[in-house]
């Protein structure tokens, strides 16, 4: 399965940066998922989780909303608050 880059960003600093085959975010229109070689997209995210999908096994982070760019296979997810749920 292909990957690309990801990065979870807070003002506090990186909470996480690596090789994903999928993120799943809560979009501002509704859910939606990244996967490799995504078209370029800049979009608001409303509270709940991120679901991270790696070849390790999956992550989920609960988000208080913020912002998610994607481009060249780079995704940048910028929140204010962000828990690594267990």
């Amino acid at each position: 399965m292909s990957t690309f880059k990801a990065q979870i960003l807070t003002p506090d600093g990186s909470l996480f940066e690596g090789d994903v085959t999928g993120v799943q975010m809560p979009g501002s229109q509704g859910s939606f998922e990244v996967k490799a070689n995504h078209a370029p997209i800049v979009s608001t995210l409303e509270q709940g989780d991120v679901l991270v999908r790696m070849a390790e096994g999956d992550r989920t982070y609960e988000i208080s909303g913020g912002f998610v760019e994607v481009n060249n296979n780079l995704l940048t997810l910028l929140a204010e608050s962000v828990v690594l749920e267990d």
